[in-house]
């Protein structure tokens, strides 16, 4: 449940950036913000070539991948949209499996009711 009233923090806003297939797409990874057990990240994402959009989530020194779009390639120049939940220690990074321009990027945190 999103708790109401409460305003979105930023996490990541990129436009128009080059990035490198299955390489980091942020300069340093995001994390949720402390003093709740678990938020979400909501992602707005588009690119301007066909491939899979993945997360990087790393935990106590272990890292996992997971893909967005239930692994299927996203259309060049769409938008997409993700939620993904996160909780305190999490580290997240992304990464795009073709070489391309990412037209726009954007991560806002919110809130979840305990």
């Amino acid at each position: 449940m999103i708790v109401s009233g409460l305003t979105p923090v930023e996490k990541a806003n990129s436009h128009d950036t080059s990035v490198t297939a299955a390489t980091d797409i942020l300069s340093a990874t995001i994390a949720p913000s402390s003093g709740r057990d678990s938020n979400i990240f909501h992602i707005m994402v588009a690119f301007s070539a066909v491939g899979v959009f993945s997360a990087r989530v790393t935990k106590s020194d272990t890292t996992v991948s997971i893909n967005f779009n239930s692994g299927s390639d996203l259309t060049a120049n769409a938008a997409y949209m993700f939620d993904m939940l996160v909780h305190t220690g999490d580290a997240v990074q992304f990464r795009y499996s073709a070489t391309a321009t990412m037209l726009v990027l954007r991560v806002q945190e919110i809130g979840v009711a305990t």
